[in-house]
């Protein structure tokens, strides 16, 4: 549930918080683990996609053409990862989360910073008629750079079946001035078709007698039932809120969710 909560609001990923779970405490195999992540995180970016789209938040024409673009670079993380995860599966027992808390924090500097929002956020995207406009809007020169950060976060999605959403709208406001709720549902529209192309090449290298746990097969759609619940509800509450909300709102979850990865690996560490 908190997992959607943090998809809604900047497309946090499941990876983190679900993977040492499944993979060490639950002892699932570490394909069906990461393919697990990967479906909760399709199902949040399904809903969010939609939301957004009802809002008019989303920048579908673009959206499409960076999901085609990071499918090339998943594939290859998948062929990467099918090379290196046998033997290195120690690498997927925890994550210290000192970078997701930072990037909280900077949220929340953000909107320390933005002193001046009044007024609810979600207006609808208005399409400027002026070239000249919207290249100055998109950043200039930036927005080449979009195609270089695609590129990393999609062969990580591939590599190791990381969702995403909250790195491609990171990019999405650097290199191309979104503003968050643009930048999230946009994100969360590349997400969708990411994760979803990663889940697909993921399940064929899943070995057979990982499905003959009855106990995963129930837990799995579960997991990602209630995680779209939650995706769906954090997004009533960011629909709500003013700009500089919404920075609060995105730094005090995902500093949360840093300090609770890294708890998470801190028990693991202590318990094997």
């Amino acid at each position: 549930m908190f997992i959607g909560v943090a998809a809604s609001a900047i497309g946090f990923t499941a990876w983190p918080l679900i993977v040492p779970i499944l993979f060490i405490l639950c002892g699932l195999d570490l394909y069906l683990t990461l393919f697990s992540s990967l479906l909760v995180d399709c199902g949040n970016s399904l809903v969010m996609t939609l939301i957004a789209a009802k809002h008019r938040q989303i920048d579908i024409r673009r959206g499409l053409l960076l999901a085609v673009f990071a499918l090339i670079w998943i594939a290859g993380g998948i062929a990467f990862g099918k090379a290196f995860i046998p033997g290195n599966e120690d690498f997927f027992r925890g994550s210290a989360g000192i970078i997701t808390i930072i990037i909280g924090i900077l949220f929340i500097l953000k909107g320390v910073k933005n002193k001046t929002a009044t007024g609810r956020n979600p207006g609808p995207v208005k399409k400027n008629s002026n070239p000249a406009a919207m290249n100055k809007a998109d950043g200039g020169f930036r927005r080449y750079l979009i195609y270089c950060g695609v590129a990393m976060m999609a062969f990580q999605i591939g590599f190791f079946g990381i969702g995403g959403g909250m790195g491609y709208a990171i990019f999405l406001m650097l290199f191309l001035s979104y503003p968050i709720l643009k930048a999230t549902g946009t994100a969360m529209l590349m997400t969708f078709f990411s994760t979803l192309f990663a889940a697909g090449g993921i399940f064929f290298l899943i070995p057979d007698s990982a499905f003959v746990d009855s106990d995963a097969q129930l837990l799995i759609p579960m997991m990602v039932g209630v995680s779209m619940i939650g995706t769906a509800g954090g997004a009533k509450i960011a629909y709500s809120l003013t700009d500089r909300q919404i920075n609060f709102l995105i730094g005090s979850v995902v500093i949360f969710a840093g300090l609770l990865a890294s708890a998470q690996k801190f028990i693991i560490q202590l318990m094997f």
